[in-house]
């Protein structure tokens, strides 16, 4: 009778190698004793700024001269992170840490996960100076695919790639996917489909059904669960590649490059939601391990087509939807609560897997915050985060940290928000926890010569275990 090992061995040079082999790896490794549960980040990030009334709960006041840690358990969160309710013990919230030195008005461009300012006005958009915090993570958190950078262009479903968010190194910025069907093609097409033939990926499990399919006999229990849930989260993308087939069979694509299918999303909720539903599959297959989505391109472009049709820049000015009757704030929340939907789903797929004695849930984070600090038009004087998750318990979770704060305009209006001092610690000293809850500490994460004081670029001590 042929062993485990050997049968794992044989289907790695199959015909589900590419897309399968980090499983079959993790079986092997746990067969011979020498299995890491790996560990995952995801960054999600959004336009046109986290609002404090978005993300601070009910009845917690932004003003405070102090470091204050409050439980999030007994706390109502607001409508837009309501979402996040049933998992408030895997939750951070963090306010008052400062971006002034990124200039994020309209958007920070790379400087939102790289914590450092490529220049003013388009510079910041188009200059790379320093790596981001997603490729940081992915060069010690490596996979098949180190970083998944996937883009939302709201309004501009032709854009096919966009250089925003992400970055290896200065002048080597990373492609963010905005077309669902391409980032499909660029993961899965390995499996020996075309990049643009939908008829040849009518169904993933065709490619894979022969050898994979025999080693699922030779499993225990809990790794026939796995390759089960990988299985399945392949045939789903497969059923939707199926759909577009029908449609280049009775001529409905385009017969011309980028030969992309006509009904393939349009709208901002429907490439949003696709794009979630990539990220998640890429991670639940291990091919990468490291996942940025960006809705907005980090900065200020387009409309919300989908959620109300005034453009991206009205909106933030809080100008009126004559359509809908609402303000553009309320837009904004309408979208922020979307993303919030979409990630908690993210979040319930990976705890539906099991994974060494938990979950892959238990050894994800995921980064939710705006490219934009507090608002459009900010000072970056306060950049919220909510953080999901403690990576496999390297850090605290279902608690507020609020660093010290004033209040500045009207509560209860759009324009209220939280001001910190600058003293408090910036957004890099949050990249550099992350880092060291990775197990990559450094002493900062791109610190400018003009910043040193230790107490706003090192690792936080209110959020690692």
């Amino acid at each position: 009778m042929i062993g485990r090992r050997q049968m794992l061995k044989g289907v790695s040079a199959g015909a589900g190698s590419v897309v399968f082999a980090p499983l079959l790896n993790s079986f092997a490794a746990q067969v011979e004793g020498t299995y890491t549960v790996p560990k995952r980040v995801v960054f999600v990030l959004f336009d046109n700024g986290f609002h404090e009334a978005a993300v601070q709960p009910a009845g917690v006041t932004l003003e405070g001269d102090k470091v204050r840690q409050l439980p999030l358990e007994p706390l109502t969160l607001p409508k837009d992170i309501d979402p996040f309710t049933p998992y408030k013990k895997r939750l951070t919230i963090v306010q008052g840490l400062r971006g002034a030195h990124l200039s994020p008005n309209h958007g920070a461009g790379f400087g939102a996960l790289a914590g450092v300012l490529g220049g003013l006005g388009e510079d910041k958009f188009r200059r790379v100076v320093g790596e981001s915090i997603d490729a940081a993570i992915a060069k010690v958190m490596p996979g098949i695919f180190p970083l998944l950078v996937l883009g939302i262009d709201p309004g501009n479903p032709e854009t096919t790639t966009y250089y925003a968010s992400s970055a290896w190194g200065a002048g080597r910025a990373i492609a963010a996917q905005c077309r669902p069907e391409l980032a499909y093609a660029s993961l899965f097409g390995s499996l020996g489909a075309d990049r643009n033939d939908f008829l040849t990926r009518k169904n993933l499990l065709d490619f894979v059904a022969g050898d994979v399919k025999r080693l699922r006999p030779q499993l225990a229990g809990s790794e026939r669960e796995q390759l089960d849930y990988h299985l399945g989260a392949l045939e789903s993308l497969s059923k939707r590649e199926d759909r577009l087939s029908h449609m280049q069979s009775d001529g409905r694509l385009k017969k011309h490059a980028p030969n992309l299918p006509e009904a393939a999303p349009q709208l901002m909720p429907d490439v949003a939601a696709a794009q979630f539903d990539i990220a998640a599959s890429a991670l639940m297959t291990g091919l990468t391990n490291v996942v940025t989505i960006t809705s907005g391109l980090c900065r200020i472009r387009g409309s919300y087509s989908g959620f109300s049709k005034m453009g991206v820049h009205t909106a933030g000015h809080n100008k009126k939807d004559a359509e809908q009757g609402i303000m553009g704030h309320e837009v904004l929340a309408k979208v922020r609560r979307f993303l919030a939907e979409r990630t908690v789903g993210l979040m319930k797929k990976l705890a539906s897997i099991p994974e060494g004695s938990g979950t892959m849930l238990d050894n994800t984070l995921i980064v939710f915050t705006s490219d934009s600090a507090n608002r459009q038009h900010t000072g970056g004087e306060n950049w919220p985060f909510v953080l999901a998750g403690n990576l496999g318990g390297r850090l605290k979770t279902g608690q507020l940290v609020a660093y010290p704060m004033t209040e500045r305009g009207t509560k209860g209006e759009w324009n209220y928000h939280g001001s910190s001092p600058e003293s408090n610690p910036t957004i890099n000293a949050l990249y550099c926890t992350l880092l060291e809850a990775v197990g990559a500490p450094r002493k900062h994460f791109n610190l400018t010569n003009t910043d040193t004081d230790p107490s706003r670029y090192g690792s936080l001590a209110e959020l690692l275990c």
